[in-house]
This record gives C-alpha cells, structure tokens and sequence, in this order.
C-alpha cells in the first residue's frame, strides 16, 4: 500500500534529533492544565500524550517562564523549576515510547503585554514604552543587569527540563512578549549592548542561545520562533490580509534578515509566524483567516537559511499540508488549534481516512477564552480535550435505546457518542437536511468549516449505521411505536422577529432565512443587530455588493462572549468594507423604503433601506421537551439551543455530556 500523503511522513533532524514526519503540535498557553503554582498536573499529562498516540512528531509546550521575580506574574506559566522534572519526565517517557519528540518553549515574560493588575511592581519592557492594557501606564524598563540575569535563568530552566528527557527547547520570540520586544524597534530604544540596529537588538536571544548550550550540550536542539511580519499599524491597531499599511512593527525584509542572522548565530531551526497582541488575530487565527494565511512567509524564509523552517496559520487541510512540504515552502507543518479538535490527525491522514477528521472551526470559544470564570483550555468540537482521562467516553454498561429529537450540533453528538458508546440510537429531524443552524453559518465563504464539520458528523452518524428519520417531526405517536428507553430533545430554535410597527411588511426576513436562500435581499440592507451572526451577515452582504448598515441598541457591538481575535478581526473586516454600526440606536418602525431609528440621547431619525434583516437573535423551541417531560416514564433530557439559545459549543458540549452519561 501506498502512503496517500507521503512528504508529510518523510522522517527530519532538527540539529541532531530525528523526527518521524513533519507533522508538529504548535505551542499553545493551557494554563488550566498547570496547578495554581504554575506546574504541570496529570490533566497536562494526558493531553500531550493524547497527541503523540494521535501521530504527531513534534510536540511543543506553550510558553513557560524562565523565572518569576524579574518579572513577577499571577498568571502563572512556570517558572520552569526543579518541580517540573517529574511530572515532564513522566511524559517525555509516555512520548518517547509513542514515537515523539517534545520540545518545552522557554521566555522571559510577558513584558509590555502584560495586563497590569497580574505583575507585581507593575509591567516590564526592554524600554520605557506605554503598557498594552494601559497605555497611560509606562513600563519600567530592564537594567542591563536584569536581562543578563533573564540570560542565567534560561540555562538553568535548560538544563531542568533536559534533565527530565526532554529533546530541545524553542524561544518564544514571537507574538510581541518579552524577548520579541527585544528585536524590535517599536519596543527596544536602548542603548546599552542589548539595543541599536537588528543584530544588536538580537544580542538578547543570542545570549540566551550561547548559555543553553554551554549549560546543556553543542548538540542539543535550540528553535526560534518568530513573527516575520508583526501586521501592526499601531500599538493596537492590527493590518488585515491584503491590505495596505504602514507597518510600525517588524516587516517582511528585516524579518528576512532577522532568519539570517539567527541561523547565522547558531539556531538549529526556525518557526515562522506573524502578528503581535495588536488585533490578536494573526497570533490566533480565527475562521476569518484563510487556511495557510502565514504560508508563504515560511517559503520567503527558506529561499535565505539552510536549517529547518516550521510554519504555521490554519494548515490542518491535508491536501494543503502535503503541497507544503512537497513544494519546498517549509520542512515542517505545526498545526495548534486541528490536534485540539481532533488529535489523531496525523494518523488519520497516514491512513487516507481524511474525512473522518474532526475540523477545527477556528472559533477559540473553549480553547483560548476565559468562560465562567475559568480557563477552559479544551475545545468546542471536542470536548475532550485537555480532560482526556475523565472525559473520554467508556462503553456502556447497560445498553438502551435512545431516541434523539433533532439533527443541529446538538443532537447528532448526542447520537454520536451514544452509538459509540453501544447504544441503540435513532435520530429523527423534522427538516429534510440535517445539520440545524450549522447549515445557515456555514453559507459565507469565511464560515464554510462550520459546513465540513456538519458533514463530519453526517458521516460519523453512518459509520455508526444510526438510523436518520429526516423530515419527521418526532409526535406521541413516534414515541410510542420507538419505545425508546431515553429521549434526547435538541429540537434547537428559530430567530426572534420583534413585534413593531410595520415589523409585519414583505422586506422584513429574518437573518436564517436569508443565509439559506429562503429571502433575496435588495441592494439598500438595514441588518438590526451587531451580535456576532448580525456582522457577519452584514459581511457576507456587502461583500456581494449591498449597501449594508448595521442597527445596535447596544453600545458594544459583538456584545456576547465571542473570542478576541474573532471579534476584533469580525470588526475590522466590517470597517474595511465600509459596513456603518450605528450603536446605542433602536429600531422603533419600519417603513416601505425605510426605517426609523432612536438614538441614545431621543434624537430619532429615517434612514432608507430597501430590506431590513432581523439578526436580534433566536428563541428556544422547548414545546417537545415540554410535552414529553410530563408524559414519557423514561429519562428525558434537553440540549442544546431549546435548553437556552447561546453557540456551537453550547450544543456541542451539552450533546456530549448526555451521551457519554446515559
């Protein structure tokens, strides 16, 4: 048999460590898989060693910290310390077995990232520049002194973390923290030997890169990543793909020169990336970015060094992972947020089994977002993730039937896992297609892994041979000829329309209806509101030409808890395509050929429109769950949207608790 993907399996040395393809997990920050002091428990554990049975040749910590009193942080990445030989050893042996390699990424901090509350002493810099969270705040910069001593903790936390097996270290030099700021002149204005032109504003990671292998070994593997072009137009202001800017950060021909001189140094590989905290959306690409949108900035980077690039940006598409490597344009494919969502990825692609993969949607609702309260540090699609040991679902003891009312999210995960589990499941739907409001958010062009994971789940309900009864509204009548022992009600929601004047007239369609081709728009669009699936409704409108307006109440537009890179990125795009969001302002009438709006202060205005879109959100539809509650002996459970309208990962979380605990 032949291997359908074969450069992404050839075997590579980064320095003198073999790695069994070019597959690598990229480093992500999971602090909730780290105790309150910083160190990694089992949950942290599991979760790399999930990845290297999924196939992976290459796994990366997030960010640790070197030391903690230069730079004192009550978010608690490290320090890298003594403690963490034996839970690190624990899993170097566990990846090592499996055929991986590890490599812990080190840095000196966050700097002038930090949020001022969470450092001691207020935040740090290579310079006196103004705070990221609060500008009007100045960051102290580092004494000579102190960054040699950031040089000395780097060798120590070298030498603790080979001690416990692991195979080399990557600087964290990217994303605009500490030691980025070095290397750049936005942030680095000394004058000491750590400042000046770039090969001296490089000192800093040359240092560090001299005293880990002197403390550890000449052989030792020793990474870089970085960000070779920063998309920043100002401290917060971030450039979006294709458009024309002012860099003020670090731009395409010094990030050229930067991999010279790096390899030049010493470096045994380099990690191409892009962005800083400005925006956030480069870092962290969300759906909005295009698959490989950081591509072809490893390919400048190979055509001037000879050591090994890795690149990264949303490469969890095989067909486009494999042109990659094949076509030269980087040695190595790191793909973060696909080997959360699904982390045998890489054996699934070895296999040819590329459709049962499990697509990211590039939501960062569960992965990087504080929900609750907590670092969730997990994944919308897959559950999971990072609770590898108490979340992956067990056969179950006792088989049943159960009956799923509802083909969304919801619904088929619950079917999915149950099935998987050994239970008798049938599914019913009352539209013809299944896939509830996964359907009407995948129509944009940005949205469409919201469609592959519809189809992923499709295909997951028959590999499992689950019986699909499409258009049939689940009645009494079905309840009693199934028999079943559980009923699972997703029966989902439908979109609010608001009861006022002239709310009632042929141009007023609701946001679903036109996402599925139910309602054509005119080329005048008021969309009323400014939630998530109203801007990109606006979006997807005016990128087919339409004058699109936006009305909010509210005077935050993307008000719900959305991911920052997401919103930020959402919001730029609707400015770029000159979309107005008219905050603070009410709908109050509808008229043929307008609408009348208030504003905050009373003031109330006509603006014309040809079509107005409600996107004011959805309602439950509990009436099933209602009715069978009161009525069915056997248990009876409510997911999803008809327990509470809210997201993807609502329905999706909700389905797997159900059908892992039934």
């Amino acid at each position: 048999m032949q291997i359908k993907y074969p450069h992404l399996f050839e075997p590579l040395t980064i320095g003198k460590v073999r790695l069994k393809n070019r597959i690598a997990m990229a480093p992500m920050g999971f602090p909730a898989l780290q105790d309150e002091e910083g160190l990694p428990t089992q949950r942290y554990v599991d979760y790399f060693v999930e990845r290297a049975k999924g196939g992976a040749g290459l796994l990366h910590t997030g960010m640790l910290k070197v030391e903690d009193e230069i730079e004192h942080s009550s978010r608690k990445r490290g320090p890298v310390r003594a403690a963490f030989i034996r839970p690190i050893a624990d899993l170097t042996e566990a990846v090592h077995s499996l055929g991986a390699k590890f490599f812990v990424q080190l840095s000196p901090g966050f700097g002038s990232q930090a949020r001022p509350g969470t450092i001691r002493g207020g935040p740090v810099a290579p310079s006196a520049v103004p705070n990221f969270g609060d500008p009007k705040i100045t960051c102290r910069a580092l004494k000579t002194e102190e960054v040699e001593a950031l040089v000395k903790a780097y060798g120590r936390a070298a030498e603790i973390v080979a001690r416990a097996g692991c195979d080399g270290i990557e600087l964290h030099g990217h994303g605009g923290f500490l030691l980025d700021q070095f290397t750049c002149s936005f942030w680095n204005r000394r004058d000491d030997k750590y400042g000046g032109d770039l090969c001296a504003r490089l000192t800093f990671p040359f240092e560090i890169l001299r005293e880990i292998k002197s403390r550890v070994s000449e052989d030792f593997p020793v990474t870089y990543r970085y960000g070779l072009k920063h998309y920043m137009k100002s401290l917060h202001d971030a450039g979006l793909p294709g458009e024309t800017f002012t860099e003020v950060g670090r731009d395409i021909d010094e990030g050229l020169e930067m991999a010279r001189l790096l390899e030049e140094a010493g470096f045994d590989g380099l990690a191409v990336d892009a962005g800083a905290f400005a925006g956030h959306y480069w870092t962290h690409p969300p759906i909005y970015q295009d698959h490989g949108c950081m591509l072809s900035m490893s390919a400048m980077v190979k055509k001037v060094v000879t050591i090994p690039v890795m690149t990264v940006g949303r490469l969890d598409v095989p067909d486009m992972a494999e042109r990659a490597i094949a076509s030269g344009e980087a040695d190595i494919v790191a793909i973060g947020k696909g080997l959360l969502a699904d982390p045998y990825w890489p054996n699934k692609v070895r296999a040819g089994h590329v459709e049962d993969i499990r697509p990211c949607i590039g939501c960062h609702q569960a992965c990087t977002e504080v929900i609750h309260g907590r670092d969730l540090n997990s994944c919308t699609v897959n559950p999971a993730c990072g609770r590898e040991r108490t979340h992956t679902p067990s056969p179950a003891l006792v088989k049943k039937k159960v009956l799923v009312a509802g083909g969304g999210a919801a619904g088929m995960e619950a079917a999915r896992v149950a099935a998987a589990r050994g239970h008798e499941v049938i599914l019913y739907e009352k539209e013809t297609e299944l896939g509830g409001h996964l359907r009407d958010a995948s129509v944009p062009d940005d949205k469409k892994d919201v469609g592959r994971l519809n189809t992923w789940y499709q295909r997951q309900l028959s590999n499992l041979d689950i019986p699909v009864r499409a258009g049939t509204a689940v009645t009494p009548a079905i309840v009693e000829a199934e028999r079943p022992d559980v009923i699972v009600v997703a029966s989902g929601s439908t979109d609010i329309m608001p009861k006022l004047p002239g709310a009632d007239l042929p141009h007023v369609v609701p946001s679903t209806g036109v996402l599925l081709g139910r309602y054509e728009t005119g080329e005048n669009v008021i969309v009323v509101g400014a939630g998530e699936n109203g801007c990109e409704l606006a979006l997807w409108l005016a990128r087919k030409g339409k004058r699109v307006r936006i009305v909010e109440r509210l005077s935050r537009p993307v008000a719900i808890p959305v991911a920052r890179a997401n919103r930020n990125m959402l919001l730029d795009l609707l400015a770029f395509h000159q979309v107005p969001i008219l905050t603070d302002t009410a709908l109050e009438e509808v008229r043929v050929g307008s609408v009348v709006v208030s504003r905050a202060d009373g003031a109330r205005e006509e603006i014309d429109c040809d079509t107005v879109v409600m996107a004011v959100g959805v309602k439950a539809e509990p009436e099933l769950y209602v009715q069978l509650v009161q009525s069915f002996p056997g248990e009876v459970y409510s997911i999803g949207d008809c327990d509470g309208p809210r997201n993807i990962m609502k329905a999706v979380w909700d389905g797997f608790e159900v059908g892992r605990s039934i």
